[in-house]
């Protein structure tokens, strides 16, 4: 029985989504310069005091969006998050044909959701799991999300969402930051990504 126990627990601790991967810094944002690629797609982005700050334009009608290109299938991304005066925050993933899945922070709750197909009127988003979270305003918080084929492991502070679905498998464009509102800051941008 003791052996059986061992090696359910190695099994456990060998997991890729189970086990820190070691993401490298891609941003600190100690100057305004970005990593090649990154780019606000809608909203105002920029580095204010040393951190990236995105906020919501009236004008766009739409919430702000932050492009990060990395393709990748598996990956592990972790970073700092201050939500300032937001609604809400979006940690997206994309495949080639649209949206894929998402971490949602707003309201007091985290949620992490597979995204509808908006080519399929039948399609519906689906969520995995959430859970209540506690964000301050002007209190960075600790974000990771670590995909692994079908898995995907999150943790916003303390809180840790995990889901499974097949189409976390599919491959995806890179990582996507969408705020609603005023305003949302960023920090230590780190990520390893692999087929």
């Amino acid at each position: 029985m003791n052996r059986l126990l061992l090696l359910a627990v190695l099994s456990l601790v060998s997991s890729p989504v189970l086990r820190s991967a070691d993401p490298v810094l891609k941003a600190n944002f100690a100057s305004e310069e970005l990593p090649g690629g990154w780019r606000g797609v809608k909203g105002q982005w920029k580095v204010v005091d040393g951190a990236l700050v995105g906020s919501e334009l009236a004008a766009d009608q739409h919430a702000a969006v932050f492009n990060i290109p990395d393709p990748h299938v598996n990956s592990t991304l972790k970073m700092k998050v201050r939500l300032d005066g937001a609604k809400g925050f979006h940690l997206s993933y994309n495949h080639a044909k649209g949206h894929l899945f998402r971490v949602a922070i707003t309201g007091g709750q985290a949620t992490l959701s597979m995204d509808k197909d908006k080519k399929d009127p039948a399609s519906k988003a689906e969520v995995l799991a959430k859970a209540a979270v506690k964000t301050a305003p002007g209190e960075w918080v600790e974000i990771s999300c670590a995909v692994e084929g079908t898995k995907v492991k999150v943790s916003v502070g303390d809180v840790v969402l995990e889901g499974t679905h097949p189409n976390l498998a599919k491959e995806k464009t890179g990582y996507r930051f969408v705020v609603q509102g005023q305003s949302v800051a960023f920090d230590e941008v780190a990520f390893v990504s692999g087929k």
